[in-house]
């Protein structure tokens, strides 16, 4: 990911962050937000804002490099809101099985490696959080 990116992750959600994403390739931003946000909004749905979850990512070495992301709940499951658990579950899914389906430079479905290498050869990366 660009210095810009990982800033934004750090600061936004430092209670998920990992050193390990910053090698994450800079298409697959929005699925690591996504992640670290769905994770944000369980706390929030219980009304609070301390972290439910602490989150661990590996990188596979079977799979090309893709990342494997875990959670560990912070919180007994008894008090979870309804479908947090479920919610975690889609979320980290969502999250290990997309980065097969998601260009790693520009961040669109596809493939790993565009549909179009015309469109990605020579890009820059492209993101906006405002």
């Amino acid at each position: 990911m660009s210095p810009d990116q990982i800033t934004f992750l750090k600061d936004t959600y430092p209670q998920f962050w990992h050193e390990k994403l910053e090698s994450v390739p800079a298409g697959h931003f929005n699925l690591v937000a996504s992640l670290l946000h769905q994770c944000d909004l369980i706390a929030v749905d219980n009304g609070g804002t301390e972290p439910w979850v602490t989150l661990h990512f590996e990188r596979l070495d079977d799979d090309d490099g893709l990342f494997r992301a875990y959670a560990a709940p912070l919180a007994d499951f008894r008090k979870w809101p309804d479908g947090g658990a479920l919610a975690l579950i889609i979320a980290l899914q969502f999250f290990n099985e997309r980065q097969k389906m998601i260009c790693e430079v520009c961040g669109l479905p596809g493939d790993r490696r565009c549909i179009s290498p015309d469109f990605c050869s020579g890009k820059t990366e492209k993101w906006n959080v405002d």
